[in-house]
């Protein structure tokens, strides 16, 4: 038996796609899409991995072997009831975004990096306030949301570009689960597309 499932790191990035199975033995592995993935981990070290498509069904296990391309597992539990993870995917759109000065509202053409149900990464060539509230309407949600949220980090990038990282705000429990089933949908996405490019390449 194979499911599919993403791999984690500790700041909820995907790192990659494995297959995880189970033997008639008992014995789990995750078998990760690359090759590369393999080479981040040690016997001994705990991995994070989520089944796709199921945020009820995130794990972390103790590796306990590696060996033909294979993450052995032991000791393998359920985190769902234990903490809330939002997986964040890469997602490069543009959007625009909004903040009030002195009674106007200013727009903010910027351009999202990545995403999750709980915040987002963006660039833009302004150098916005930290303290400041801004919103934006979602685009890529079957209903759109429209949105608050608080800068909780800024960095300087190339080409006179700023990058922030923001936490959304007072969102209701059915917005979270509209965002939540976006990401899961771009994450799938992702994935079908990571598959096909590299079947083409085979």
């Amino acid at each position: 038996m194979s499911i599919k499932c993403i791999i984690m790191d500790e700041q909820n990035k995907m790192i990659d796609y494995a297959d995880l199975s189970f033997m008639a033995d008992g014995i789990s592995f995750l078998i990760p899409f690359d090759e590369e993935t393999l080479r981040q981990f040690r016997v001994g070290e705990k991995i994070v991995f989520q089944v796709e498509d199921k945020f009820s069904q995130i794990y972390d296990a103790d590796i306990s072997e590696i060996a033909f391309g294979k993450l052995h597992l032991e000791e393998v539990r359920n985190l769902a009831p234990l903490l809330h993870r939002d997986v964040r995917v890469d997602f490069e759109i543009t959007i625009m975004i909004f903040y009030t000065q002195d009674g106007e509202e200013i727009p903010v053409e910027v351009k999202l990096r990545d995403l999750s149900c709980g915040g987002m990464c963006f660039s833009c060539k302004e150098d916005l306030d930290m303290d400041m509230e801004y919103s934006f309407m979602t685009t890529w949600t079957e209903t759109p949301i429209w949105i608050q949220f608080n800068l909780l980090r800024k960095e300087e990038a190339n080409f006179n570009m700023f990058t922030y990282g923001c936490e959304f705000q007072s969102l209701l429990r059915a917005e979270e689960s509209i965002l939540r089933a976006s990401v899961f949908k771009i994450q799938a996405t992702n994935y079908r597309r990571k598959r096909m490019d590299e079947d083409d390449a085979v």
